[in-house]
């Protein structure tokens, strides 16, 4: 479909609903002839080095040779692609790609613009994830599934379960939101992502928004929006199981059930996951040297009401909770707990959320939907930080959310007009037993509210976004950002655009209340303002795009050593993510095709806190990944290999003195995925992952999985 084709302008590419799936649109592709030789890259850790080629054109008898660089700038390996498919003949897959037929499927975005779209139509730097794609990626975790996708990476301190962080676009953990079914359900977790606890079985498609979005979902988006959309009741009956097993003693099973009519619908569902594991540590000893034991337990239930059309009231609920066992630090991690291998480390955890909300269409042009939703996070740490001897340390978040937004279509584009209030509480505020009984020095709780305005319309060959939002927090005091991005059509299928935005992360409760880890509550939220331009070209089943973004981060909430009794947390830190993403997708018969590149340029602007010596890259964040995808579908069999190559990179964000430098070494893995459709309804999936066994680090000291395999069978009506 031609890029020019837009949602609000009704007629055949009218937006279907994402609780219906898809919308369909007539389209088909045509062409001169295909190219017989493409450009390549060859990918290093340390960089990409172009090379030379020469190009022929089939049925014809032009000839192009181009000598490309061998390196160096990024720029290069974003623009010369582009040009090289927009100089080339359009490939000819009428007759050969199922894409072509006269339905194609179209997917949509939400939180792009928090309003649908087309995902081709957005200006913001978007992917989408469906169920079909997580099935056929035979992944286990969320954490998984991410590190997989553009403009993403991730580590994990040893297997499943264990603490793990998301850099999206280079920014820490902490400064991305994340979302389920619009619910924040960002924690005071002081081990990484809450997404190690959220399973795949309950996810319809996971939409992740690169870059700042405080304009759209507050605080805590200087890297993006991570959101996680659940699967939803449809007409009829239905009902799906998976059940596998692999290595490691590793154990997967979940079902659930969906039905109803034109008034009423329901689903639930139910997951279990549990693995021996690996040790978490490479150099543990004694206990910190057996395997780390995981469980996973949840499920989730959803009803609605549709008591006319355009009309909606519903309730959900979902929950996991378990057991993740992980090994102490290294041996002089602690004077005052020598970490001995003696001590048994593990986190119970319990997450849950449930949300209520009516959606209801007042007008043909306004479309209003008012929610109230609860997150809450509980955590039982049990570690030796209490007592030599061992003990708990409890921490619990709960996010209260109102939200009320309302659409409305204009005479030119859609209006986004919404109000939120948000209030987290955590605890506990004392505990006797802690190194530190006064946990917090005052009730740890805050509250914000937001209003926030956006517009986003075509005429023409002209696109444009623009978004407004005004937080109230109850520590700091107020914080305004905006984004505007426009985008222009420069033929039906190659669109440029160009956006700048600013947002901001809010000091969280611990930064600001609490003595032991530094707390100040004259903290101010760190601040980022980003700018970024892009190209992107779709045809059919073919799509490239190329985004160059540059993001500069100030008052970096860092801790200082003195003069204060347990040091300060003080906002002196500065941070630049400059970065290129890279995508190209295509379809030729039943052959699907990937292929994503990013280089990352992430700096700590800072000083040392101790020695006021300057610093490089930031930690854990490689300058090069490289993915690689090919997938195979044909009658009853679907076939993938896939290669992810990460480049080097420091474990942590070291002096520029070469002796103080710890560097982990690239590396690259390869797996292999097959499905085979044993009857309609029945389908047998295996997954090999790292298959040739190799040995690497994601954070020093810590082990990853070598060579391990999982085989399961899945039930699902279609």
């Amino acid at each position: 479909m031609p890029l020019g084709v837009f949602a609000w302008e009704g007629g055949e590419s009218r937006l279907a609903s994402p609780d219906t799936g898809p919308m369909r649109t007539d389209g088909s592709v045509a062409g001169r002839g295909a190219p017989v030789l493409m450009a390549g890259a060859l990918f290093n850790p340390r960089g990409i080095s172009l090379f030379h080629h020469k190009f022929r054109f089939a049925g014809t008898q032009d000839r192009m040779e181009i000598a490309m660089p061998k390196r160096k700038h990024p720029l290069v390996a974003l623009c010369l692609p582009a040009v090289i498919f927009f100089l080339s003949p359009l490939p000819s897959l009428a007759q050969d790609s199922p894409v072509s037929e006269a339905h194609e499927l179209v997917p949509v975005v939400v939180t792009a613009t928090r309003q649908e779209m087309r995902v081709s139509e957005a200006l913001a730097d978007v992917t989408v994830i469906d169920r079909e794609e997580i099935e056929r990626a035979g992944q286990e975790t969320v954490i998984e599934l991410l590190s997989r996708q553009p403009g993403v990476q991730t580590i994990q301190q040893g297997g499943s379960g264990t603490a793990s962080s998301i850099y999206l676009r280079g920014a820490n953990y902490n400064q991305t939101k994340v979302l389920i079914d619009g619910i924040e359900i960002n924690s005071l977790d002081g081990s990484g992502s809450i997404l190690r606890f959220v399973p795949l079985a309950d996810v319809e498609r996971i939409e992740i928004l690169r870059g700042p979005a405080s304009s759209l979902y507050g605080a805590n988006t200087i890297g993006g929006v991570i959101q996680i959309i659940t699967r939803r009741a449809q007409s009829g009956f239905r009902g799906d199981a998976f059940v596998g097993y692999g290595s490691h003693n590793t154990g997967r099973i979940n079902a659930s059930v969906s039905g109803g009519n034109e008034k009423w619908r329901f689903r639930a569902e139910g997951n279990h996951f549990e693995t021996d594991g690996i040790s978490a540590r490479r150099d543990g000893i004694n206990k910190d040297a057996d395997k780390d034991f995981f469980r996973n337990t949840g499920g989730a239930a959803a009803l609605s009401f549709l008591p006319a059309k355009g009309h909606e009231f519903g309730i959900s609920y979902r929950n996991n909770r378990g057991v993740a066992h992980y090994d102490g630090g290294p041996q002089d991690w602690s004077k005052l707990t020598p970490s001995d291998g003696d001590y048994d480390y593990r986190e119970r955890f319990d997450i849950g959320q449930w949300r209520i909300f009516a959606r209801n269409r007042i007008m043909d042009s306004w479309e209003s939907e008012l929610s109230y939703a609860e997150a809450e996070d509980k955590r039982d740490d049990y570690n030796t930080w209490n007592v030599p001897t061992g003990g708990v340390t409890r921490t619990r978040t709960k996010n209260r959310q109102w939200t009320w937004q309302n659409n409305v279509d204009l005479p030119l584009g859609r209006a986004l007009l919404a109000v939120e209030h948000l209030k987290q509480t955590t605890g506990p505020r004392t505990d006797p037993t802690a190194w530190e009984p006064v946990l917090y020095d005052r009730d740890p709780k805050f509250h914000n509210t937001s209003a926030l305005a956006g517009w986003t319309a075509n005429y023409g060959y002209h696109l444009w976004q623009l978004n407004i939002r005004r937080d109230r927090h109850s520590e700091f005091g107020g914080k305004t950002t905006f984004g505007m991005s426009y985008g222009h059509l420069l033929t039906e299928t190659l669109r440029a655009h160009i956006g700048y935005g600013t947002a901001f992360r809010a000091p969280t409760i611990v930064d600001l209340y609490r003595p032991g880890w530094g707390g100040n509550p004259e903290l101010k939220p760190e601040e980022a303002k980003n700018a970024e331009a892009g190209l992107t070209w779709e045809q059919g089943a073919h799509l490239i795009s190329a985004t160059y973004y540059h993001n500069r981060v100030k008052d970096l909430i860092i801790w200082q050593p003195a003069p204060y009794p347990y040091g300060r947390n003080e906002n002196v830190g500065k941070a630049l993510l400059e970065g290129v993403t890279l995508n190209w997708q295509s379809t030729f018969g039943a052959w699907r095709m990937n292929v994503g590149y990013d280089w990352l340029n992430a700096q700590n602007r800072s000083k040392d806190p101790v020695d006021g010596t300057g610093y490089e890259r930031l930690g854990r964040r490689a300058r090069d990944k490289a993915t690689f995808g090919v997938n195979y579908v044909q009658g009853n069999l679907n076939a993938g290999i896939e290669q992810i190559i990460v480049g080097r990179r420091y474990d942590g964000n070291y002096k520029k003195n070469a002796a103080d430098k710890e560097e982990l070494g690239g590396f690259g893995l390869t797996n292999l995925t097959v499905g085979y459709a044993l009857t309609p309804e029945l389908r047998l999936e295996a997954r090999l992952n790292n298959l040739f066994d190799k040995k690497y680090e994601m954070a020093r000291y810590y082990s990853t999985h070598g060579f391990n395999a999982f085989i399961g069978l899945r039930y699902s009506p279609r």
